[in-house]
């Protein structure tokens, strides 16, 4: 799963680039199922199985090459490895070591075993920030094996996914956009139109795994450095950094003014902009990822066969963009994952104004306890907000008032 700004994922995004070919040898649905999938943080949960491990969270992410697997999993099913590779992740610059894993049977739908692919090829590596960034246990993220054998639908809105035999069935509804399958994950082009007028098409990683938190898509420096009339470096504004694949990102964040996705125009659409091209970034044929953010306000049908997706708007496409109005990286806490609390205070930020710090655990937002991650994350995006905070620190409970603030307004 590219990890994009949580990645908090995925920067939430995480992110395994096309490592090697999933294994093509599986078992077909004979007819399509339809199965529940809740979207938290614009990422797509569902429960799984591997190797009649029990139920399992899995997200189901394009950007993975390859299905990923957490050490416990790995360990609870016995499963071994032969061999290692390195993690490609935006944040690579740490060792991340991929544990391979061969003949593994991934199993997903609405009972064990309604879907399943035999034989499939796997890798094993900590994912815990995943969970720690959306507030949620992810054991697995299921990527291109499922896609590789499955047309796939996801109603955002619904919050249900169709997996059907490929050439099954009449045509997706919605509009029809070409997309390149490389080393396993979809790409498409897209234009980016700048401050400067001019419009610049690129390549861009399709991510359902880089969760929208921070921003709807992930923009390449390198990209931005080759046509500096896009957004200007002074537009960029600072954010608090999150974990990925390979270790801390740092990051801006940008206001693209206009995105073009085939017929579809959006306006000031957020984007996370790290400082470093390293790990995929590093890549110069590639933009940038287009994440939950945008994929989220539509049903989305992807065709690995045919190298097409079909996107059918809901709702939600013309919403506004919204980002993290708080100066806050928010995490929350295993196993139980219901403990949220702040890990880092942006300096300058409205959090650091009102005196909130790193280690305070948020109690209630607007006297609702107990809220996951997620939810909080929700109620600080709502810029020209105020919510009132209680939060535990050490031994003290404290209350806060937080007005709430864009980023690009508390630079502007």
């Amino acid at each position: 799963m590219m990890c994009g700004p949580h990645c908090d994922r995925k920067l939430a995004n995480l992110i395994i680039f096309g490592l090697l070919c999933a294994t093509c040898t599986g078992q077909q649905n004979p007819s399509p199922v339809t199965v529940p999938t809740p979207i938290i943080l614009g990422l797509v949960f569902m429960q799984g199985e591997v190797n009649n491990s029990g139920p399992l969270n899995v997200v189901l992410d394009t950007g993975s090459g390859v299905a990923i697997i957490s050490p416990p999993v790995v360990q609870a099913a016995g499963l071994g490895s032969n061999n290692t590779v390195e993690a490609a992740g935006i944040g690579k610059g740490s060792s991340q070591t991929l544990h391979m894993l061969d003949d593994c049977e991934l199993q997903w739908g609405n009972y064990p075993g309604e879907l399943r692919l035999l034989h499939q090829q796997a890798a094993s590596i900590a994912i815990d920030y995943v969970s720690a960034g959306v507030g949620k246990r992810a054991d697995a993220l299921f990527g291109s094996n499922l896609f590789l054998h499955n047309t796939i639908t996801t109603d955002y809105e619904l919050e249900r996914t169709t997996f059907a035999p490929p050439d099954s069935g009449p045509a997706p509804s919605g509009s029809p956009i070409p997309i390149k399958i490389e080393s396993n994950v979809p790409f498409v082009e897209a234009t980016i139109e700048g401050e400067d007028g001019k419009a610049v098409t690129g390549l861009f990683l399709l991510d359902s795994g880089t969760a929208d938190a921070k921003g709807a898509m992930i923009l390449s420096k390198a990209f931005l450095s080759a046509h500096p009339g896009l957004i200007a470096e002074s537009h960029l504004v600072d954010a608090p950094a999150v974990t990925a694949v390979g270790g801390i990102i740092r990051f801006k964040l940008a206001k693209v003014p206009h995105l073009i996705l085939g017929i579809f125009h959006f306006s000031e659409v957020v984007a996370a902009v790290p400082d470093a091209s390293s790990g995929v970034l590093a890549n110069a044929n590639i933009a940038g990822f287009i994440g939950a953010g945008i994929l989220r306000r539509f049903t989305v049908t992807w065709d690995y066969t045919h190298s097409i997706m079909f996107l059918q708007p809901n709702r939600a496409l013309q919403a506004p963009f919204e980002t993290d109005a708080s100066g806050m990286h928010l995490v929350s806490t295993g196993p139980t994952y219901q403990a949220v609390v702040i890990d880092t205070v942006l300096p300058g930020s409205p959090a650091a104004s009102a005196g909130l710090e790193a280690g305070d655990e948020i109690l209630s937002v607007d006297k609702a306890r107990g809220a996951p991650l997620w939810k909080v994350s929700d109620a600080l995006r709502k810029a020209g907000t105020t919510v009132f905070l209680e939060v535990q620190r050490k031994a003290t409970k404290l209350n806060f008032t937080l007005p709430l603030s864009s980023p690009f307004h508390q630079t502007n």
